[in-house]
Formats: C-alpha cells, sequence, structure tokens
C-alpha cells in the first residue's frame, strides 16, 4: 500500500507531558508528535496519531496517545511543503511505537518501520479546539490534557511517500 505520511512534532511543556503519562513510562523529551497518513493517492488522511517518545519496557520509542480513523474537527493543521529534503534528528532513538491493544487491556508494541522514502521538509501550523467529551473510548480526561497542552513552539514538520507491506489476513 502507498502511504503518504505528514509528521509534525511541537514542544509542550515537560513537566506536564510526565504527569500525564502512564505508569512505566518516563518522557524523553518535551515533545508531542502528530501523523497524519493519506493512503494509495487519496488527499484525506485516512489515520491521524498522537504520540510523545518515552522509555518504557525496556525500549524507546513513541507512546500513543490518541489516535484517529481520519482528521478530527477539532484539528487544525495544515502542512506546506519547503521543496526541501531533511529528516528527523530523533530517529536513531526510535525502537518503535508503544499503543494500547483494546483485546489485552494493555500497551503492546511495534517495532520501528524502515521508511527508505525520501522526506520533505514543511511548515505547519497547528491549532486544537477541544474536543467534545466522551471523544474518546478510554482516558477521556487525560487525552483532554495532552490536547490542552500549549504549542511552545514547532519543532519541524516533514512528509514522506512511502510503500508499505501490509499482512495478507488468515483464512477463517
Amino acid at each position: 500500500m502507498k502511504v503518504r505520511q505528514y509528521v509534525m512534532a511541537y514542544r509542550a511543556d515537560h513537566e506536564k507531558i510526565k504527569e500525564l503519562l502512564p505508569e512505566g513510562f518516563e518522557s524523553l523529551r518535551p515533545v508531542l508528535r502528530i501523523n497524519a497518513e493519506a493512503f494509495d493517492g487519496d488527499d484525506e488522511w485516512g489515520y491521524v496519531e498522537l504520540n510523545t517518545p518515552v522509555e518504557g519496557r525496556g525500549k524507546r520509542g513513541w507512546l500513543n496517545i490518541a489516535a484517529w480513523l481520519e482528521k478530527p474537527d477539532y484539528l487544525h493543521l495544515e502542512f506546506t511543503s519547503e521543496g526541501r529534503e531533511g529528516g528527523c534528528p530523533h530517529e536513531a532513538d526510535n525502537e518503535g511505537c508503544f499503543y494500547w491493544d483494546y483485546e489485552t487491556g494493555d500497551y503492546g508494541f511495534l517495532e520501528e518501520e524502515s521508511i527508505s522514502g525520501n522526506k520533505e521538509y514543511c511548515s505547519c501550523t497547528l491549532a486544537w479546539d477541544l474536543p467534545p467529551a466522551n471523544a474518546f473510548y478510554d482516558d477521556d480526561e487525560r487525552i483532554r490534557r495532552f490536547l490542552r497542552l500549549s504549542v511552545e513552539e514547532i519543532l519541524g514538520a516533514y512528509t514522506v511517500e512511502f510503500d508499505r507491506q501490509v499482512p495478507e489476513e488468515m483464512p477463517e
């Protein structure tokens, strides 16, 4: 599957990020990151996630705080390509992504995805409206508190296009 991924990182209050992390995770930097993905040439984002860099369970990676299957109305995020290539300075500090697994009721871990496409720097703007109450299945207030954290500085943004291997479904 062809994926076009948009990534932006911003600085937020480190003490507040630390307060909001689940037990067993330690914040690595005062950073929140948004990944948005469009699939197979579609311009609409088919997946959006908010995460932060952590260390936990013997690994360093991104802790998925919230994820949406489409761009939520209360997220105002725009990318403008700058036409020059670049990357993320912290990619070497990433083993993968912690995500909430509803089947096990605990965090799972996905190994980092190898992306060989060239990253293109973008400028971007970001604003959150506070989502409606009960916008999330679990941990609604904690997620809303993350979204309330002020954007102190946009640290960088890029877009990249790559092919993602999707496993075939197992026959029933």
